[in-house]
């Protein structure tokens, strides 16, 4: 468990992600998707549909 305080909200992490090195959670990222995890599939998909739609207004704009 990790906490962070953002303002007067308190967020906390309960995920062993949160105590693994960037390399460590790359490996388990590459991991996961090759077992084809469908939350992280899907929370993948999620953020780049976001991120299609952020880029496709900024080019309107």
């Amino acid at each position: 468990m990790k906490e962070f305080k953002f303002g007067n909200a308190t967020v906390i992490i309960h995920s062993p992600l949160v105590h693994m090195s960037s390399e460590e959670r790359r490996a388990w990222y590459q991991d996961e998707m090759a077992k084809g995890n469908p939350v992280l599939k899907e929370i993948a998909q999620a953020v780049n549909d976001s991120y299609i739609k952020r880029m496709t207004n900024a080019t309107k704009n």
